[in-house]
């Protein structure tokens, strides 16, 4: 199993129907993915509860987070995803030796910014997955 090095991975946003890089980014990640169940457990069953998938899966949410500028383009386009919600397409392009990429649509967004002591301006953004990744 080679293991592979975070730095390089790159997290991209459509703008004007190009996928773009964010630049700045110090973190990247995916959380939440789970194939959707229901509970088949029955009172005349053992002792454990049993779950069957229903057919769906859950695509979860992707988080970024890294320094800010309030005028680079690739990190309004996130901010105002809050006034202008539309339906963006996605990818993260991983450091590995194949440059994997997973491509995926975002339905929704939080943004968060943060300006503190002894540290540079930073925002940090949870992007609502709609619909399952690609991976290539």
């Amino acid at each position: 199993m080679a293991l592979v090095n975070s730095k390089g991975t790159v997290f991209q946003i459509e703008i004007s129907t190009v996928l773009t890089a964010v630049g700045a980014l110090t973190e990247v990640s995916s959380s939440g993915a789970e194939v959707l169940t229901w509970d088949s457990t029955t009172l005349d069953g053992a002792v454990g509860r049993t779950y069957n998938p229903n057919g769906y899966s859950e695509p979860g949410s992707k988080s970024i987070s890294g320094f800010y500028d309030p005028v680079l383009a690739n990190h309004t386009v996130i901010r105002d995803l809050l006034t202008t919600p539309v339906q963006t397409g996605c990818a993260i392009v991983y450091a590995d030796a194949a440059t994997t990429t997973e491509t995926f649509e975002i339905a929704g967004a939080s943004w968060d910014v943060t300006a503190g002591m002894d540290d540079g301006l930073r925002f940090s953004s949870t992007l609502k997955q709609t619909g399952l990744s690609t991976y290539a």
